[in-house]
């Protein structure tokens, strides 16, 4: 199995995956050592050392720190939990990335982070069952319903807290989110497509039903029927039953039937240009083209979502991409959950969405019109 990327800026995550332990192990190391056995101590210490991870500094017992707002609060704890995702999810750089912009924004307001990863959505973290976390950012996969893929224990203490949903919110879940603008993202690789003489647009995702990609698709709906444009889908005829943990796209083979069904096409109505919903699927498609003896950019244009440079670095030509600002995002929830502990009394759940920016490659051709 291929291993993960590592992101530019190392996550507790890629420290766990380098010391190969879990989460909650590198956050006792980090915060209470003398819980670890010396061992498994050393290998943690050893990769933060080795990876140049900047942990968290420790909280200071007692006192007051501003708010952000003009106030004051107490020093806490704050939980991050991760569920329903296998380590090739987990680990994809744009979780990384985000989860970079929550450690350092809790670093700055000296907060004590505590982590938890629940694959399985199957049980309640101990700091989490013990009122040990004054607020939680979450994490979950965006295919499936929350109510359904975990454990009825796991949402009753999740809805007890003050709590923020990073890059988007599963369905059923409750509560605020930050996430990534798709309709602006949506009008701006519509808009992009158009200029360089695309007509007619693909749109390829291997799991139909996927929240984020259900929303993606009703934007590129709208944008490209604004623009006079065709919007073709590429996606699985039936949604397949959904189980956490739910793992990432890994394999060309996972798009080759998508892509088929695009080549089965007469030319003069194929799409030239494939929008992705994510750069981990846009690399599965170029090897998909790749082994069908199509190339990008010639044959099929790919614009895809999320830079995440680690993952893509290798591609050639280099992706077309917008960048959904996944450390800004992480650094908004933060804030957002420093709002929502103040206001719990506010039940209006709270969307905050950041404008994504292109980032061109020369994965998308220039075409004339008509072609």
């Amino acid at each position: 199995m291929r291993a993960p990327p590592i992101s530019a800026k190392p996550t507790v995550l890629d420290v766990a995956a380098k010391a190969e332990v879990s989460v909650g192990t590198v956050s006792r190391v980090l915060n209470t050592p003398d819980a670890v056995g010396p061992e498994i101590r050393k290998r943690v210490l050893d990769a933060v050392s080795s990876m140049g991870y900047k942990p968290l500094r420790k909280r200071r017992k007692g006192g007051m720190v501003a708010d952000g707002q003009g106030g004051y609060r107490r020093r806490g704890n704050f939980g991050v939990l991760l569920l329903g995702m296998d380590d090739s999810l987990t680990h994809l750089p744009v979780i990384t990335e985000a989860l970079h912009g929550v450690e350092v924004t809790m670093a700055a307001e000296g907060i004590t982070l505590m982590l938890a990863n629940v694959p399985n959505a199957d049980r309640v973290p101990v700091f989490l069952a013990k009122g040990q976390v004054d607020g939680l950012i979450l994490k979950s996969p965006l295919l499936g319903d929350l109510r359904m893929c975990a454990s009825p224990a796991l949402v009753e203490a999740i809805n007890r807290i003050p709590h923020v949903w990073l890059l988007g919110r599963p369905d059923s879940g409750d509560g605020d989110v930050c996430s990534t603008d798709f309709d602006v993202g949506a009008r701006i690789g519509v808009e992009y497509l158009h200029a360089r003489g695309h007509r007619r647009i693909g749109y390829l995702h291997p799991r139909l039903g996927h929240t984020r990609s259900e929303g993606l698709k009703r934007a590129l709906s709208a944008h490209v029927q604004r623009l006079g444009m065709n919007l073709q889908l590429f996606e699985k005829t039936a949604a397949d039953t959904v189980k956490w943990p739910l793992p990432a796209i890994t394999r060309p083979a996972e798009v080759m039937p998508l892509l088929e069904r695009w080549e089965a096409l007469p030319k003069a109505e194929r799409p030239t240009a494939m929008i992705v919903v994510a750069d981990s699927i846009a690399v599965q498609l170029y090897g998909a083209l790749h082994q069908r003896g199509l190339k990008v950019g010639e044959d099929l244009s790919i614009l895809s979502f999320n830079h995440e440079k680690p993952l893509v670095m290798g591609l050639n030509p280099r992706l077309t991409t917008l960048d959904v600002r996944a450390e800004a995002i992480g650094r908004r929830a933060v804030q957002q959950l420093f709002w929502r502990i103040r206001n719990k009394a506010d039940g209006i759940p709270t969307k905050i969405l950041v404008e994504p920016a292109l980032v061109e490659g020369g994965s998308v051709a220039v075409i004339t019109p008509g072609a």
